[in-house]
């Protein structure tokens, strides 16, 4: 038998927004109306009378401004089809949500012509990129800083 001790371990990524202890079940987000129930985050409505209030980690990441990713688009095409683009972003982030009630878009802005957005998590940051390349073609690019639960996304055409 093979008892190593010096093979290396994967260590947790730590993520602040995530207590260590549960949520009482069921909780409801006083901010946003997401529920904790079943171990969980989930859309419930009405919200059972039961439900606890708390602060979910997606709304106090938006109101900590803490991104868990960005996603960077530039390019000619964005500046002839902003809109067209920002309304696929948006349209992503409500098909992420009805199954990641986390994943959350922080902030759309513009930034010397190009468009940045933050998300609350990497899923849906990668989700935009994946459906703007998907719908526009170009060329795409994930980066995953190592050691890090966080991804930066960067398509231009």
């Amino acid at each position: 038998m093979n008892n190593r001790k010096d093979r290396l371990l994967q260590e947790y990524i730590h993520d602040p927004y995530f207590t260590k202890e549960k949520y009482h079940d069921p909780s409801v987000c006083e901010r946003c109306g997401v529920v904790f129930h079943e171990g969980i985050f989930q859309w419930i409505e009405p919200p059972p009378p039961n439900a606890e209030k708390m602060v979910c980690p997606a709304c106090r990441r938006i109101e900590d401004r803490y991104e868990g990713g960005v996603v960077v688009l530039e390019g000619e095409f964005l500046q002839t089809h902003k809109d067209e683009i920002i309304n696929r972003i948006k349209n992503v982030e409500e098909e992420e949500m009805a199954y990641r009630p986390l994943e959350r878009i922080i902030e759309i802005k513009e930034e010397d012509g190009k468009l940045v957005i933050t998300t609350t998590y990497e899923h849906l940051a990668r989700r935009i990129g994946e459906a703007v390349h998907r719908a526009y073609k170009g060329n795409l690019n994930f980066q995953y800083p190592e050691g890090a639960k966080y991804i930066r996304v960067h398509w231009e055409r």
